[in-house]
């Protein structure tokens, strides 16, 4: 946090203003009252605010038209307060922690706004097709598609139904509800099949959500589609409700085991990772508002 050491300004009575003007008995005396730092820092924070994937420190500097040593210090303190990340690559960028200094408009906020600095990265880092959907009253739907640049590859549309019992997404918000939630989902005692590996019998999926509800992520080993692998994992909003989950796809004829545990890993992490910048904002889901 940043602390400053302000002169106390005197009244009249205690001191002559001469030419400045009094507001409520107060000295108005601009010069004494400019923080050169708070300027430079806010300079740094709205440089790095025009970019989604982060600038590094040369680019910054460049722009506040400030020398490098100066903007590392501003950028190493704004990071100690939560309020900058910075990547391996030395790419610095904004947290969604600076989304709380205007907490009143987070009802405006939605979840894919939070997500989709995240699922750029992953989808980056992986080049792989990565998915958002969000948690509605009886289903669980598609808001945000990123697609990977290889040539083969699964494409889905938003506003696409996720079935708890054989999607990924499905499974990763089935999993934490409540059961008399789950049982709304569920209400169609028949579970539709899509592949010979789909899983149609109650006590099969009710087995495999818990697997989802101990391990934090869920797997569509072929269920919907044949020749796909999609590992998806849930998100938390700031109440510690089910609001969503995040997904990461590929064709099995190129994910050894090990790049199966990769996908793993980096959907786990990802999905901590913009559960903690909900946390931060202070997002809501509607749902969890209205105490469905």
């Amino acid at each position: 946090m940043f602390y400053y050491l302000i002169d106390e300004l005197q009244d009249q009575r205690g001191s002559p203003c001469g030419p400045f003007s009094v507001e409520s008995g107060y000295c108005i005396m601009p010069a004494k009252n400019h923080i050169d730092l708070v300027v430079k820092t806010l300079a740094v924070m709205e440089s790095l605010a025009t970019s989604e994937y982060g600038k590094a420190l040369k680019e910054i500097a460049a722009e506040v038209n400030l020398v490098k040593s100066s903007v590392f210090r501003i950028l190493y303190t704004l990071k100690e307060a939560g309020y900058v990340e910075q990547e391996g690559s030395g790419v610095y960028r904004l947290t969604l922690k600076t989304s709380g200094l205007a907490r009143p408009n987070t009802d405006r906020l939605r979840l894919a706004d939070v997500a989709r600095p995240h699922l750029t990265r992953l989808r980056e880092d992986l080049d792989e097709s990565v998915a958002l959907a969000e948690r509605r009253s009886q289903s669980v739907v598609l808001i945000d598609v990123l697609e990977t640049s290889h040539p083969l590859r699964l494409s889905f549309q938003i506003g696409d139904d996720c079935p708890v019992h054989a999607t990924a997404l499905g499974k990763a918000v089935a999993a934490f509800l409540p059961s008399q939630e789950l049982n709304l989902f569920l209400s169609d005692s028949k579970l539709p099949q899509y592949t010979d590996r789909t899983k149609t019998k109650l006590l099969q999926l009710k087995s495999d959500l818990a697997r989802v509800h101990k391990n934090g992520f869920s797997i569509n080993d072929e269920e919907t589609v044949a020749g796909a692998l999609i590992v998806g994992s849930p998100l938390f909003d700031s109440s510690r409700s089910v609001c969503g989950a995040l997904s990461v796809n590929t064709p099995t004829a190129r994910c050894s085991a090990k790049r199966k545990q990769a996908l793993i890993a980096a959907v786990i992490a990802t999905g901590k990772s913009i559960t903690e910048d909900l946390r931060h904002v202070g997002y809501v889901h509607p749902l969890s508002k209205s105490g469905s």
